[in-house]
């Protein structure tokens, strides 16, 4: 069976509409074939039958619980109706996606040619007016019109442009934090880039004991290289690492200090908020950009540049490409230390890059008793050495680098630790210089990013419902480690490092509860059949900041099994309850009621952010002056791969004087969290924001609309006893069919 025509055995038993009904009510057939979609998808990714993990081919596969998750992820988008952009990525999906390509058999040059597509395509000068959906990829703004998702309009974010430079403001790469670590970094070794180009390789600690640097410091670019062990006994055992990682970061040295030149040495770069943060204009790569604040603006000035500058332009950029292009092959690195020889100006900088690569940076075995203890002390302070500085991944084969369980921690902590938010990519079977519209950069990081989500599941199954061992959990997720004793480190640190970022999907399965504002005599405030969500214009939500609360104890996993709530029971998956009410105070006046609506991206972290609210709701009564009487939480995971307790989602009108939204602020802010905002403002009734994941200023009231005149809510008479999808719906279907229509709206 193709992966895109899942099974229907069982799926008429989770559907509560019967045939008849449907014949006397069509507007419900379309209400049953919303419900029918998620059911399908589900049963499909967690069937025993189809393709051994959605993988191309027949016969039986494995169980739900023998599955990856991965391939749950998998077989779960393949069934569901497929939406242009924003899809998330799986390992399965590569898979495939590689082996079509392969049975294909296009000329590696059709294929880059067929990338550069879009970029070769006619485009407008600005975009049209009216209402347009928005994408980013491979550098380039998207706008689609309504609703059919067409291509209207492309637009290269480095291009001047007037309509993006109308959006963007001054932003800079941040500094490398290096003075909040140095002092629990005073043991580090680093290699300087200089060095390495003169060993043209990557030598042992003790061969490179007198020249490695110690600690980190303030006018040097630090970087931490992931990166797989191509031998047991030697990591690069024919120098291609050292090669590309050596040109790799001059050539992004050379870009640097003509960005600097050409843009000024201490103007901006400029930043679109509403387009996804991306860079506008005359800009360089992260990379680049870290190197022009971090050593170029540190170690020089403007008059001391120009003669950087007019080295570099001596040599040619061409050059420097073409070397970069050939570095693989560039043995003994004598092409790279013949164009340096030609750039005595940019020499001293070079020495300024420091790099960890564990080879070069920790004792190998065997060790002594001395060399062991530093060993330990190093890995103990891996996470601060990422911290520190940006991770730089050497990658050939992506499935085979995430499913090692060091490599996949490295990355996963890349992406919650470097400055952002992504690592840098290196092919070791390519360029040190990516040269097409394309990179692996992009993917490495969708799939770095989208595998956080499935870490997550597994963590939760194993920590919070307690369904699966640590040693299934690694299992499920697809890691591998040389050594079995490392899985309590790997897992601990994973725990600490596992919470997502946020996930935005129309394929995201959303269960729970939906709470409405109840305005009296039987009418409910609903979100509009038609509503989408918006981004802010300018980036800026309208909000006023009205305190902070300590609230990542929430999120926290680990802090949740280290304080015994685990081993009090399984938590309480209800997605509405009621706080009992509480005497008032002698003199003082009832508080007005309060409703906590809890959004998250899956019921594992909605169960653990409403178990943290349940416990620490008197912290927000005297933040906020109000009385908790009730709560409900909403999931809308874009991959629903780990254990649904509650698997059902419902309406259900809710009184209350104010309204608290709490969550990550991902969800806070957009789809469901941003709909409920809405309609409770709309509704005339304050509404107030609690995001998670942020330390400070993390509670705000909503004082407008990010997007105002459009239609965002409805008045429902008539309500009764509301409707409950038995399999939960997609967030595409979410508004137009959360309740059953028929009653009078306006």
């Amino acid at each position: 069976m193709s992966p895109s025509e899942p099974p229907t055995d069982g799926i008429e038993a989770m559907l509560p509409i019967p045939p008849e009904k449907l014949r006397r009510h069509p507007r419900l057939l379309h209400v049953r074939r919303a419900s029918e979609a998620a059911a399908k998808a589900l049963a499909y990714a967690r069937g025993g039958g189809g393709g051994g993990g959605g993988f191309e081919g027949g016969g039986e596969g494995p169980s739900e619980g023998e599955r990856t998750y991965d391939d749950i992820a998998y077989r779960y988008l393949c069934a569901c109706p497929q939406v242009p952009y924003l899809g998330v990525e799986t390992l399965a999906g590569l898979a495939v996606r590689e082996r079509r390509k392969q049975r294909a058999g296009l000329p590696a040059d059709l294929v880059r040619l067929g990338g550069q597509h879009d970029f070769l395509a006619h485009r407008r000068l600005v975009a049209q007016d009216g209402r347009s959906r928005f994408g980013i990829e491979r550098g380039l703004l998207y706008t689609m019109a309504e609703p059919g998702g067409e291509v209207t309009g492309r637009f290269p974010l480095a291009v001047p442009n007037r309509t993006l430079d109308a959006i963007a403001e001054p932003r800079d790469m941040s500094p490398q934090p290096t003075m909040s670590v140095w002092r629990q970094l005073t043991e580090s070794r680093w290699l300087p880039l200089d060095e390495l180009i003169g060993y043209a390789r990557f030598p042992t600690m003790h061969e490179a004991a007198s020249r490695l640097a110690r600690g980190v410091f303030p006018g040097r670019h630090h970087v931490f290289v992931s990166h797989r062990w191509l031998d047991t006994e030697q990591p690069d055992p024919d120098g291609t690492q050292a090669r590309l990682v050596a040109w790799h970061l001059f050539a992004s040295l050379c870009e640097a200090v003509l960005v600097a030149h050409r843009r000024g040495l201490h103007t901006p770069r400029r930043v679109a908020h509403a387009a996804m943060g991306m860079p506008v204009g005359m800009a360089g790569s992260d990379l680049t950009e870290c190197l022009l604040v971090g050593v170029l603006r540190q170690t020089l000035d403007d008059t001391s540049l120009v003669p950087v500058a007019q080295e570099v332009e001596r040599v040619g950029v061409d050059a420097v490409e073409l070397g970069a292009a050939q570095a693989s092959g560039d043995v003994g690195l004598r092409r790279l230390r013949a164009l340096i020889d030609a750039l005595p100006s940019l020499r001293p900088l070079l020495e300024r890059i420091h790099l960890w690569y564990d080879y070069s940076c920790v004792p190998q075995a065997p060790r002594t008793p001395e060399e062991q203890a530093l060993f330990r002390r190093t890995l103990e302070s891996l996470s601060l050495l990422q911290f520190a500085g940006r991770t730089l991944v050497l990658l050939d084969d992506v499935a085979d680098y995430l499913g090692r369980a060091w490599c996949s921690l490295e990355a996963t902590t890349s992406l919650v630790l470097t400055m952002g938010g992504a690592p840098d990519v290196l092919l070791t079977d390519g360029p040190a210089r990516p040269t097409g519209p394309t990179t692996e950069a992009e993917s490495l990081r969708s799939l770095v990013q989208d595998r956080q989500l499935v870490m997550w599941r597994g963590l939760l199954d194993t920590e919070l419902f307690r369904v699966q061992t640590r040693e299934e959990c690694v299992r499920r997720l697809g890691l591998s480690m040389a050594d079995p004793g490392d899985l309590p480190y790997l897992y601990d640190r994973m725990l600490s490092l596992a919470v997502p970022n946020g996930r935005r999907s129309r394929q995201a399965l959303a269960t729970g509860v939906v709470p409405l504002p109840d305005m009296g005599e039987d009418q409910v405030l609903i979100p509009a059949p038609d509503y989408t969500g918006s981004q802010p214009v300018e980036g800026k939500r309208p909000v006023r900041v009205i305190g902070s609360l300590d609230g990542w104890a929430g999120l926290n996993l680990g802090g949740y099994v280290k304080d015994g709530h685990a081993d009090a029971g399984p938590a309480d998956v209800t997605p509405y309850w009621h706080v009992p009410q509480r005497p008032v105070a002698a003199g003082g006046g009832a508080a007005p009621t309060c409703h906590v609506a809890v959004v998250a991206e899956c019921e594992g972290e909605a169960v653990l952010i409403s178990s943290w609210v349940r416990r620490h709701h008197p912290e927000l009564e005297r933040l906020l002056h109000v009385t908790v009487v009730s709560g409900s939480w909403t999931a809308l995971d874009p991959v629903p791969v780990g254990h649904l307790p509650y698997g059902r989602l419902r309406a259900k009108p809710v009184r209350a004087d104010v309204w608290v939204v709490v969550g990550k602020s991902g969800p806070v802010a957009n789809e469901v969290g941003q709909a409920l905002c809405r309609v409770v403002y709309e509704a005339r009734l304050p509404v107030i924001t609690v995001s998670l994941d942020f330390v400070a200023d993390n509670v705000a009231q909503v004082v407008g609309d990010v997007s105002p005149g459009a239609p965002h809510s409805a008045l429902l008479s008539g309500y009764g006893a509301g409707y409950e999808h038995p399999a939960g719906l997609l967030y595409m279907h979410l508004y137009e069919h959360l309740l059953q229509w028929g009653a009078p709206v306006r």
